[in-house]
């Protein structure tokens, strides 16, 4: 069994406590190599223990969980997020990283969090990711998102909502097409994008087709129906996301 070396940061002591309990009793491929409960005692312990993986608090006073992150440097581990509510970031925290606990923590779900970390392992995400989650915090927590951050081949790209026309699945990947700027490939699922991007401008209108509702030129009901875009691109309105999408275009 290959040992995880993890770090656990939580401002309260009882919850600290049980975490380590739960962790050493039903993940013994954890080994703890330190629990905090003071952000800035973390932070400094974090960069010097090196762990893999890091059991996040969100609500914490003085620094929070993502200000943490903000000013740590040299981490390529995966984080996962513990949160009892802070509902306004689980967007950005679901998008960008390994997973997230809701408190109190669920066996069956840390388990889970831990084979998640485990399967992705031979691809380490390195500090791009956690690039990509810095940002999808700040843009994603403001009142209307406008931007989001993708991991792609090269590196970590800010992408302007506004600019979007669609996102089409393939596969486990997602190709972004955008006016007037490169398009891309990312290696997340559709429905990762579907949780993530405001619903107020995006709409899921077939399997493989999250689109821009303000890129929509005209409906077309020919051939079972299909939306025209800005470029031309006739994408098909499936049965089940029809009535939604033109209640849409009627409002």
């Amino acid at each position: 069994m290959t040992t995880i070396n993890a770090v656990l940061v939580d401002d309260e002591p009882d919850t600290l406590k049980t975490m380590q309990l739960l962790v050493k009793r039903h993940c013994p491929e954890v080994n703890v190599l330190g629990a905090f409960n003071c952000p800035k005692t973390a932070l400094s312990e974090i960069e010097k223990l090196n762990p893999e993986l890091l059991f996040l608090d969100v609500q914490m006073p003085e620094m929070n969980g993502f200000e943490l992150l903000e000013q740590l440097s040299g981490f390529n581990g995966s984080v996962i997020f513990v949160t009892a509510h802070n509902a306004h970031a689980l967007r950005a925290i679901k998008f960008s990283a390994l997973d997230y606990l809701l408190k109190p923590v669920d066996v069956t779900e840390l388990k889970q969090s831990v084979d998640k970390f485990k399967k992705l392992r031979s691809a380490k995400p390195g500090t791009e990711v956690l690039q990509q989650l810095v940002k999808n915090i700040e843009f994603l927590a403001a009142p209307t998102a406008s931007k989001i951050a993708v991991s792609t081949q090269e590196g970590v790209e800010i992408v302007v909502l506004s600019e979007v026309d669609y996102l089409k699945a393939d596969r486990n990947y997602t190709f972004i097409k955008r006016k007037g700027k490169k398009d891309l490939l990312v290696a997340k699922p559709l429905k990762d994008f579907e949780g993530t991007l405001p619903a107020s401008q995006f709409m899921r209108i077939h399997s493989s087709y999250l689109i821009n509702l303000q890129k929509v030129e005209r409906y077309v009901r020919a051939d079972g129906g299909y939306a025209v875009m800005e470029d031309g691109t006739q994408i098909t309105v499936s049965r089940s996301h029809k009535e939604e999408f033109l209640r849409f275009l009627k409002a």
